[in-house]
């Protein structure tokens, strides 16, 4: 077999299992887990910024908004999608012990931490 075709079947193998890998990378983030998650930040707790999660993929701010999330396919960060003041931000999950949600903002398409945690009480 040609080199030129051994080439293609290798390129074409490797196209073939980029979706799989981008679902994989995707997929090591998912939906908080349900319950009241209180925030705090450096020097003192954040009580505007706790939420509850559930049922499924909706949120609850503490002033009663109602929004929803999901995961972003290629960051993997969770999206929060309706009620302010989370739809400002976008997040990192963690499962834990003890879950918790790591606040991030992003500007020109680049993540950096705001300083705020987020755990399941």
């Amino acid at each position: 077999m040609p080199r030129s075709q051994q080439a293609a079947i290798g390129i074409a193998a490797v196209l073939a299992a980029s979706p799989w890998l981008l679902a994989c990378t995707a997929a090591a983030q998912s939906i908080p887990a349900s319950g009241r998650y209180q925030c705090s930040g450096a020097n003192s707790a954040m009580t505007e910024l706790d939420f509850t999660v559930g049922p499924g993929n909706i949120y609850t701010t503490v002033k009663g908004f109602r929004g929803t999330m999901s995961v972003h396919p290629g960051t993997g960060n969770v999206l929060f999608h309706g009620a302010p003041p989370q739809a400002s931000y976008q997040a990192r999950y963690s499962p834990g012990p003890p879950p918790q949600v790591v606040l991030l903002t992003v500007k020109d398409g680049a993540n950096s931490e705001a300083g705020i945690i987020c755990q399941l009480r």
